[in-house]
């Protein structure tokens, strides 16, 4: 369960007071009826801590799948007549590869446009921005 500080605007795991030996101030969920009146900044930090760890989760998946298809496509490969085997071998390493690439550019690309940039992008502009725009970096 997350707790923010009233006083400090720390984030913690739990708890009743803020243990910042300093700070003491009351902790409370992110429900209730007075962390909706905490700054923006809070809110903005959560949302990047949320979205950062979405995006590692999906970056995880993208790299299981693209792993397994690769070793998929070298197993069913091998078998095959002297030439294919080689074409298939590199196809599925080039394959695997691309899945994951493109998985991973996707993700930064959503994780940049719909958790730091909240509220500064049209949502109409929303799809166009993640596909054209090659590199979202800041």
């Amino acid at each position: 369960m997350v707790k923010i500080c009233t006083k400090c605007h720390n984030i913690w795991p739990g708890g009743y007071r803020c243990p910042d030996a300093e700070c003491g101030g009351a902790l409370v969920h992110t429900d209730d009826a007075r962390a909706h009146n905490l700054p923006e900044a809070v809110w903005r930090n959560q949302r990047v801590d949320y979205g950062a760890r979405r995006g590692m989760v999906f970056r995880f998946q993208a790299m299981t799948l693209a792993i397994v298809l690769g070793l998929v496509g070298i197993r069913t490969s091998v078998p095959l007549d002297s030439p294919w085997n080689w074409l298939g071998i590199v196809g599925s390493i080039v394959g695997g590869l691309l899945i994951y690439y493109v998985l991973h550019e996707a993700t930064h690309r959503a994780v940049r446009l719909w958790v730091l940039r909240r509220g500064q992008l049209d949502r109409k502009k929303l799809a166009k921005a993640l596909l054209a725009n090659p590199k979202l970096r800041d």
